[in-house]
Parts: C-alpha cells; structure tokens; sequence
C-alpha cells in the first residue's frame, strides 16, 4: 500500500535524509520517495501496517507530519503571514533606527540619544526574535539534537540571528560597539518572506492534488423518487447517483441514462467535450456539460482512475534523478562546510581586525544557501510534471525526464497505436448484383453482427429489415445463421469457403456467403489517427526516427507507414520487437518504446523509454514510464520539449545555485559582503530558483484539439 505524507517543515536535503532514515527504520515500510519540493513523503509499505506509525516517527525527530486528508494547512499560513508581519514591521523601523543613528553619528548625535535609538530599535526586534525567527531555532535544533544528527541549512540561519541579536544587546549595554538590528530583522524578514513565497510556488507543482481536491465531497444518491446527498465514503459499489448539469461526476462508473456529455479534459487534458452513451464508463473528476443524467458507481472514491493518476504522479514526483542525488550529496556537506569556514573567517579576522571579525562571521552564516541547491532539481522536474500532466502526459518515472532528451528512435506498435480501435466499415462488394444486392447483404450482415461482441461488430450498422435465425457464433471464425431459410456465414475467408479479393494495408476483408455460395466481400477498416502523421513529422523535428513494427502483414503495414513517411517492420513477433529494441541499443542509440498490447511487454520492458495510452491493460501499464491520457500521438512531441526545457533550466538552476555560493562565500569570509547585503543575496537565490522552474508551468507548445470522425457517442462495447 501507499501512503503519502506532508511534511510542512522539511526544507532542505539534510532534512530529507533525517526523514528517510527515520522511517526506514520503521517495520513494514517497503520502499520511500521523498521530495523536499513538495515536502511530501510517500512510504510503500504493508497491508498490516498503520500510516500514523509513520506519523510518530517523523514526530520523534521534531517534524510535523500529516496525512494529506487530516492536516490543516490554513493554520500554517495564517501563523506564516502574521511573522512576515511582524518582521516587516520591526525591519521598517530598526533600519529607520539605524539610520538615524548612524547619520547622527556623523552630525554629533551621540550619548544618550544615540543610546535611545539603539534601545528603540532593540525593543522592535525582540519579538522578531522571540516569535517570527522561532521556526529557524526549532528546526536547527532538531537536526543536531535528534538522530540521526545531520546540521540542516536552519543550523547557520539560527547561529546569525541569536549571534546577532546577542552582540547587539552586549553592545548597547555597553553603550558603544556596533549594532546589528537592523540586519537581524531583515534577514528574518527576507527569509520568512521567501519561504512563504516558496510554499505559493511549490503548491502550483502540485497538479494532483488540486485535481483531488477539486473533486466534490458528496453524491446525489437516487433512493426511490428523492436525491440524497451522501458523503462519498458512504456511497457503495452500485449505487444508482444523479449528476446535475454542471457538476463533476463524483466516482467512477456507468452512466443509466441515454446518454452524457462530458468535459474530461481534467483526465486526459483534452479540452473538446465527448458523449456517452448508456453503459458506457465514465470518470470521477469528468465534467458534466449536459442535461442531468444517471450514473451507477463502479469503484470507490480511493480507487477511482483520477486517484490512479495522482498516485502515478505523485511517486514519479518523489523519485530522485540522478541530478538530484548529486546535488544532496553536496548540500549534505555544505552545512558544515559552511559552519567551519564562519569559524576560520571569524578566527583569521580576530588577529587581523578584530572590529571586522564579527561582521565577516556573520556574512558567511547569512549568505550561505544550500537551499537553492537542494531544491534546483526537484523544483524542475515536478513543475515539468506538472505540465506534462495538463497536456494529458503522466509520467511514471520522474529520472524519465533525464532520458527523453537523450532518445534517437522511436518504435510504434500499430493496431491501436498508429491506428484506431473503432473498426469502420470501408467498403461492400457484391459479386452478382443480380442475386442479392448491395443494400441486402449489408442488411444480413448486419443482422449477423448484431449478436457479436467482438470490435468489428461496431462497423456494422443496425439491421432495417432482414431477420436471421439459428445464430451461432464461432471464435475466431465468424457466425452461422439462416434467412428465409437459406443458410449463410460471415465470417473469415476460410470460415466461408473462399478467398479474399483485397488484402490492403490495415484492412481486413469480411466475407459473406448465402447457402454455400460467395455473395458480398465487407473490407473493414482500422482508421490512420488523425495526428499520427504531424506526429510524426514532429519527432523528426526532434531528431527522433519513428520506426513501425507491427504483427500484421507486410501487405498491410505498407501503404499505412507510406502515408506516414516512416519505415516499417512487419510480422514481428514479441520476440522480434524486443530483439529489435536490443540490435538498435547495441548500435548506440537510445530507444522510445511506444504500444498498447500484451505482445509489446518485453520491447517496453527493454526500451530506455516505454509509453502506452491509459486505457491499455494494467501489465502493460506497469511496464511503460509514460502514460498517454488522451491517446492522442501529439502530445509526444511535448514530451520533448518539455524535457529539453527542464534539462536547460535545470542546468540554470544548478549553475546559479553553484556559481552564487562559490562567489558570494568567499566574498563574505573576506568582509566584502556585509550582513544586510548577505540576507538579501540569500534569500533571492533560492527564490530565483523557484520562479525559474516555474517558466515551464507557462504555455508551451500542445496541439489544438482534433476533429474526430468518430466523435459523437461511444457505445459501451468501444470502450
């Protein structure tokens, strides 16, 4: 099972390593993922096993952890806002205080004015250090004092302020010296500040769980003549629920009335609505843009296919890329890195100038940031999921984002993924006109189809007027019947005692015969998707080579692959794909996987990149690191460029992060940085990283809406 907590106070990677370790040591738990982007943990773990337990580890080592369904996150905001308050306030009026002090310094203001202002500006920051810095105290001390014992980046924040603050009181009841006031509580406020800023941002991240929030806390349930509503925990499996114009379906299930028109576009990010007819499945989260209908519910609401989908998401976002792993181990040692240069700064000074050495002390411990390090790779990698998952793209695995902009091939399966699954009747062929014409041998076969179940049934029509009895249906083979006591079949070729007239690319030929004797050919067609060629065009725009390899035959993949401008294979078995995922791998390429069947399995496992649609099987599924939520092939060329652009931010990111700190530190341990400039400079660096990951929330590239000729309603038996 899979339980997701939010830890508010996890800030760094230090902080992410006490957590892992922590509940690693709890038994039960199979595997962790934990994002400090989004100061969530997901903990795979035993069906026995109680989610608080992980609650009361976290609680031992100082953090405060909920469950995402019982933590109050008003609260923390609220507590945010009112010490963002608070330090501003006291900043406005400390730097006005020193100001006037220092300015009066110059003009003769001195002794007991000179002390007023001091002990002015000290009675606006006590409750900047008492109240608004206390979160930094209280995490620094928990990362030293708890085990495991790793120094988190509150460690030197804490150290600068009561360092600060304690010198600034020694030197105004001294009645000389420097103060620092001023610095202490704009370096509470810029930092109090930008980590509410960083919560804004990190919220727009997470997609999932807006989405599930978004979704309605109660059904209307149909009890005889009334409507009830019920809280969607007490609704059972098969309860008959009503669905207002304009509401969300609250679960999943099938609709009862005629028929529904939706807006899905929250679970497969495509926007043009889509009717449904009786018995057909639908969605929780699904928009209802028509006239009221009546549902049945299919699955719980922890269940449901939007839950799936966050779960997806939510363990893609928590994985560590290799980047990121990289980027802890450094932040992991930068702490007291960090803490031994203040002390070699200070101590170096103290025989230099000692006047200075304080100043210098306290620049190291302020402008020091290994937050925006920590935060540089998983900040990209979820806004860039976060994306993707509006266009309808879910990735699986987050380190998926490393490889796709690496990838030269690209192998599409083609029954259902180059084409289709709504088989259209293409054409009827009559061999004597004569005998029995078009119209009535369409008219037979349909009566025929109508007691199939299988996908060529549907590019039947309904029958008109002929009437079949004694069906009987063969698998694999075709049906049996009589009319107006003739016997007749439709079926296979062989089922039918002759041979096909037509063997083109993805169509099939029905053939039906009247009392042993041929008399219509049906050719059945799996239609081309519509942007299967611009997407094509478009990974080639991307360096990507498309290759079809299919299990159909040559006569049939041909004309289909010339239409689209790509190279085939045909006839390949699940043994061939995967040999042919291998041979290219062999020859120093990096291989995208992408089909829908059973048979595709063992090429998917193999890819260095596999995708398949949602509606695919749930083994297939497990195999693919991409999921396609709109079964649209236009959206793969948004993969790639949304991985090519959080590959170039995060590259930004990392060298902002990086080149700030090799600049800014040595500057501050040489006195040239002092601590106002210092908070500053912090401060923005780790905000500047955030506002950089989010450019990939903005517009990118994503196809308009296609005019689908199947469009319309969608018969149960099609989905």
């Amino acid at each position: 099972m899979l339980a997701a907590i939010d830890v508010s106070d996890m800030h760094c990677s230090n902080c992410a390593a006490r957590i892992e370790t922590a509940l690693r040591a709890v038994p039960g738990v199979d595997a962790l993922f934990v994002n400090p982007a989004r100061r969530q943990v997901l903990v795979e773990h035993a069906p026995d096993i109680d989610p608080y337990l992980f609650l009361t580890a976290l609680r031992a080592i100082g953090f405060h952890p909920s469950l995402p369904s019982t933590g109050d996150h008003s609260k923390p905001q609220r507590e945010s806002l009112m010490r963002i308050g608070i330090a501003g306030v006291a900043m406005l009026q400390t730097m006005i205080g020193m100001v006037l002090l220092h300015s009066g310094a110059m003009n003769g203001i001195e002794g007991a004015d000179a002390q007023l202002l001091a002990y002015v500006s000290l009675a606006f920051t006590i409750p900047v250090v008492t109240y608004a810095a206390v979160p930094f105290y209280l995490s620094a001390w928990r990362s030293v004092s708890k085990r495991p014992r790793l120094p988190g980046m509150d460690v030197p924040v804490a150290l600068a302020i009561l360092g600060a603050f304690v010198l600034s009181v020694w030197n105004t009841g001294k009645g000389h010296g420097d103060v620092y006031y001023d610095s202490v509580t704009m370096f509470a406020f810029l930092l109090l500040a930008a980590r509410h800023l960083d919560t804004r941002l990190k919220a727009r991240f997470d997609l999932s769980s807006a989405l599930l929030a978004a979704l309605p806390d109660t059904a209307l349930v149909e009890t005889g003549t009334d409507r009830v509503a019920t809280p969607l925990d007490a609704v059972p499996i098969g309860t008959r629920v009503w669905v207002p114009a304009g509401a969300q379906v609250p679960l999943d299930g099938h609709v009862v009335s005629d028929a529904a028109e939706l807006d899905e576009s929250a679970l497969s990010g495509e926007s043009a609505a889509v009717k449904r007819a009786a018995g057909s499945a639908i969605h929780a989260g699904a928009l209802n843009v028509g006239p009221g209908f009546a549902m049945t519910t299919s699955a719980p609401r922890e269940k449901s296919r939007m839950a799936s989908i966050a779960a997806l998401a939510d363990r893609a976002a928590a994985e560590r890329p290799q980047a990121a792993q990289i980027a802890d181990s450094i932040a992991r040692v930068f702490v007291p890195g960090v803490l031994l240069l203040a002390a070699l700064s200070g101590a170096v000074w103290s025989l230099v100038d000692p006047a200075r050495a304080v100043e210098a002390v306290l620049g190291v411990l302020v402008v020091s940031c290994p937050c925006a390090l920590s935060l540089a790779t998983p900040a990209t990698f979820t806004a860039a999921m976060t994306r993707l998952r509006q266009a309808g793209i879910v990735l699986t695995r987050s380190t998926v984002l490393e490889t796709v902009p690496t990838l030269d091939r690209a192998i599409l399966d083609k029954t259902g993924t180059l084409t289709v699954h709504e088989p259209k009747l293409q054409s009827v062929e009559v061999t004597d006109a004569d005998w029995i014409d078009r119209e009535t041998a369409l008219d037979i076969a349909a009566a025929l189809e109508q007691y199939a179940t299988h996908p060529i049934a549907r590019a039947f029509p309904k029958p008109r007027q002929a009437q079949v009895e004694q069906v009987g249906l063969h698998t694999g083979a075709g049906i049996t019947g009589t009319w107006r006591g003739q016997p007749v079949r439709l079926g296979t070729p062989a089922f039918c005692g002759a041979a096909p007239s037509t063997d083109t690319a993805t169509m099939r030929g029905v053939l039906l015969s009247v009392n042993g004797r041929i008399a219509a050919q049906f050719t059945i067609d799996d239609p081309v998707r519509p942007d299967a060629a611009a997407a094509m065009r478009a990974l080639r725009a991307h360096r990507v080579e498309p290759l079809m390899a299919s299990g159909d035959t040559r006569a049939r993949c041909a004309p289909l692959a010339a239409a689209l401008g790509i190279d085939f294979l045909s006839e390949q078995s699940p043994e061939s794909k995967l040999a042919l995922v291998e041979k290219l791998q062999a020859e120093g390429h990096r291989v995208l996987m992408l089909g829908d069947g059973i048979n595709d399995i063992p090429a998917l496992a193999a890819a260095d990149v596999s995708a398949t649609v949602l509606e695919s099987s749930d083994l297939v599924r497990s195999h693919s690191d991409v999921l396609l939520l709109n079964r649209r092939l236009d959206c793969l060329p948004l993969l790639f460029d949304i991985a090519r652009r959080a590959r170039r931010i995060l590259r930004q990111n990392l060298a902002w992060s990086l080149l700030y700190n090799l600049v800014c530190i040595p500057l501050a341990a040489l006195g040239l940085i002092n601590p106002a400039l210092a908070a500053l400079g912090m401060t923005a660096s780790s905000t500047l990283v955030l506002l950089n990951a989010s450019r990939l929330l903005q517009s990118s590239h994503y196809p308009q809406p296609f005019d689908r000729t199947a469009r319309g309603v969608v018969t149960p038996s099609a989905l």
